[in-house]
């Protein structure tokens, strides 16, 4: 009797316990699969489901009339994670083999970053490699989508458009100051990864990818071409150690071409340093030199202390300022308001000045915008000194009128040239296309504007001093300068910057041309034979592309 109750005591406990195990069991099943249901499924996730980063691609640059200028070609970079990495040593030996690396100093950059969950391998390889690697299932190895920025015409259009880093972002010309315009929005993509980090299973976008909008710049891409040639050829065939050139559509301030000497292609970023990056049409500073005399005499006839009929005694060639001498290179006599300008007469644009006062000829520098922003907002520009007329001296006001004693960029020096174009009055510039005319701002009336472009002519025929920037059926305006080249305070004898800046058709101006070369070499340094050869290689080009119908015959 009690062996039996003892076997019966001990089928109830063991019983007991069986039923308090069923309900332990229960219980934690209920906690795990309803009370912890969410937070589990969310640790999970963590580690097979990813949200893996889209790349967008950057909006186009094209120019005036659609031709591309910069896009974005897809590529892809390798990346690993280090920690998992270091114990696959086989795999790091095939992924040295597949990117062409030494599997040596793979796995020494590896354990290195051992500790890491990132570390890139490789930046923009082909995709077609990409996918191949991808294929392998390599444990900690993982490619990311990118793009990478491509020029198709290289260095021609350089300085312009710019360039981006490795990571896509603008670093320099349109791609730096449009940066937020052109950068696309990445999208975000859920994935599960199996143990070994490889993708299995794509479950949805999460955020989709939107690219970068797209820039249309006033640019034209041929004509910016002939303008790189010919920029190139000067360098060479004057040995000179720079130069410069700017097309505007003498109408809309629209720029046209825009070149600079040396230069650098942006598809090769090993060239992106050095003066070859130099945006020197707005970041180097120049005297203007004779260029500036056709604003002078304009503003002298506003005034009403000139008349074009005027005739004024140069003789005998030079003449003191203030114990400064000024000089002309011969003793030109008498000459007209107009032979002024055509032979570039330093004694005569003197005479002219002194009858200004100092304010009214500093307003019209100011006026003209020189020394002060050109509104583009480009990287490296500077823009110059022009000392307030309180702080001239008389011989200051005369140096001034011939381009001494004040400094501007190349791009002002073409934008003032549009006052002769537009009756007088002066558009803002644009490196973007535009559809409609642009707010004008007045400078000088459009009588003394007409007669000074007419004077300008006389420039480029017979007894000129740029009888090379002749274009046969147009009638061309323009105006040289040769500068002696300052350095630490002292005019170089033997250094020069040799300008053109020139309107055409000059009847009807639709395109203004300014060309620098900064210190030709081989014995022939100014502005008529270095610089105006460049304009008319550049504008006949130009006249064609646009279509602008001759004015009159070459005499």
């Amino acid at each position: 009797m009690n062996s039996l109750n003892l076997n019966l005591q001990r089928e109830r406990i063991i019983l007991g316990l069986l039923l308090f195990g069923f309900i332990l069991i229960a219980a934690r099943a209920f906690y795990v699969q309803v009370v912890m249901a969410d937070f589990l499924a969310t640790e999970g996730n963590k580690r097979q489901v990813r949200n893996l980063e889209q790349a967008a691609p950057r909006g186009q640059i094209v120019d005036r009339n659609g031709a591309l200028l910069a896009l974005s070609t897809p590529v892809a970079s390798v990346w690993v994670d280090p920690k998992t990495l270091k114990n696959y040593p086989e795999a790091t030996r095939v992924l040295a083999r597949e990117l062409s690396l030494s599997e040596v100093t793979l796995s020494q950059r590896v354990n290195a970053n051992s500790e890491r969950r990132f570390l890139f391998v490789q930046r923009a390889i082909l995709p077609d490699l990409a996918a191949r690697i991808e294929r392998l299932g390599l444990p900690g190895v993982y490619i990311k989508e990118e793009y990478k920025r491509y020029y198709p015409h290289g260095e021609s259009v350089a300085h312009v458009v710019g360039y981006t880093d490795v990571d896509d972002k603008g670093q320099d010309g349109v791609e730096y100051i449009y940066d937020g315009w052109l950068s696309g929005k990445d999208g975000r993509r859920q994935i599960i990864k199996d143990l070994e980090g490889r993708v299995v299973q794509f479950v949805k976008d999460i955020e989709i990818a939107q690219p970068g909008k797209q820039l249309q710049l006033s640019i034209d891409k041929d004509i910016q071409y002939f303008a790189h040639r010919a920029l190139k050829e000067v360098m060479v065939k004057h040995q000179a150690k720079a130069a410069g050139l700017v097309v505007l559509d003498a109408k809309t301030g629209e720029i046209l071409a825009w070149v600079n000497q040396p230069g650098f292609n942006p598809n090769n970023r090993a060239q992106i340093q050095g003066e070859g990056i130099r945006n020197r049409v707005i970041s180097s500073l120049i005297e203007p030199g004779s260029t500036i005399k056709p604003f002078v005499v304009a503003k002298a006839l506003d005034l009403g202390v000139t008349k074009t009929s005027e005739v004024i005694n140069t003789s005998p060639g030079y003449m003191n300022v203030q114990g400064h001498m000024i000089s002309d290179a011969v003793n030109y006599g008498r000459l007209t308001v107009g032979e002024i300008i055509q032979k570039s007469s330093n004694v005569g644009i003197a005479n002219i000045a002194r009858r200004l006062s100092a304010e009214q000829q500093w307003s019209l520098f100011n006026s003209l915008g020189f020394a002060q922003d050109l509104g583009l907002f480009l990287p490296g520009e500077v823009s110059g000194h022009l000392r307030h007329h309180s702080e001239w001296m008389r011989v200051d006001q005369v140096s001034s009128s011939f381009g001494y004693g004040f400094n501007i960029n190349l791009m002002q020096l073409a934008h003032a040239y549009l006052v002769f174009a537009n009756q007088g009055q002066l558009p803002p510039l644009s490196l973007l296309k535009i559809e409609q005319a642009p707010k004008m701002k007045p400078v000088i009336s459009a009588q003394s504007a007409q007669q000074v472009l007419t004077m300008m002519e006389m420039v480029t025929q017979r007894g000129g001093t740029a009888t090379e920037a002749r274009i046969e059926g147009y009638r061309v305006a323009g105006k040289t300068g040769t500068v002696h080249k300052a350095k630490a305070g002292t005019y170089q004898q033997n250094e020069y910057l040799a300008m053109f800046v020139g309107l055409v058709p000059a009847s009807r101006p639709e395109l203004v041309m300014a060309v620098l070369v900064d210190q030709p070499s081989r014995g022939l340094y100014g502005g008529g034979n270095v610089a105006a050869p460049v304009f008319q290689e550049v504008m006949q080009h130009a006249l064609r592309l646009r279509n602008i119908d001759p004015d009159g015959a070459l005499k």
